[in-house]
């Protein structure tokens, strides 16, 4: 008994040691598995905020050839064959069916913006098909690029991307549908006075 008396610091040593290690080891592969999970989750929501994006940029760019054939506002851009309405609805479908996952895999502020930014390309849709909107054509098209700024942003702050947080960029690319375009108002230059 004297004799193990003598060994228990020992052997108390080995088990914490061995409860130390058990501890940590479980810590750590509980740590490396909620990595994994949170990366494949975060792969699944960026095909789905990318294929949604894609399925509403398919619905905007339907949209505005067949605006500019009803007369809407003049379409200088477009080098594609004929486009239908069938091809519309066809294109709200299919962002119908994308608009799923980003409602399963998103969080509040993207679910959100999504909303936003469907809504007023459903606007230019209206208005493409000769129905009426609440929006004008040109209040249409600065929604939409404002819509997609904010869906962008949203993304990304949600997949923890760093960005600069100009709308810019989707307000410019949209500028190209306006029935006035910036490039297209004439500047006056003051003449000289007459002496």
């Amino acid at each position: 008994m004297r004799l193990f008396l003598l060994q228990l610091p020992a052997l108390i040593g080995v088990l914490i040691g061995a409860l130390a290690t058990f501890i940590t080891t479980t810590v750590q592969e509980r740590n490396r598995w909620r990595r994994q999970q949170a990366a494949r989750w975060d792969e699944r929501r960026i095909a789905a905020y990318t294929d949604y994006a894609h399925a509403v940029k398919r619905v905007i760019s339907v949209a505005v050839p067949l605006a500019a054939k009803r007369g809407v506002y003049e379409d200088d851009f477009w080098f594609g064959g004929e486009i239908t309405e069938a091809d519309l609805l066809m294109a709200e479908e299919e962002r119908t069916t994308r608009w799923e996952a980003v409602l399963m895999l998103g969080d509040d502020a993207v679910v959100a913006a999504a909303r936003q930014w469907h809504d007023v390309a459903f606007r230019l849709m209206r208005l493409a098909l000769g129905q009426t909107s609440d929006l004008t054509w040109n209040e249409a098209v600065r929604a939409t690029g404002q819509a997609r700024g904010r869906f962008y942003t949203a993304a990304r702050r949600d997949l923890g991307v760093k960005f600069d947080e100009s709308s810019a960029p989707y307000e410019w690319q949209m500028s190209k549908w306006l029935t006035e375009r910036p490039e297209d108002r004439k500047t006056t230059v003051a003449s000289d006075p007459v002496v």
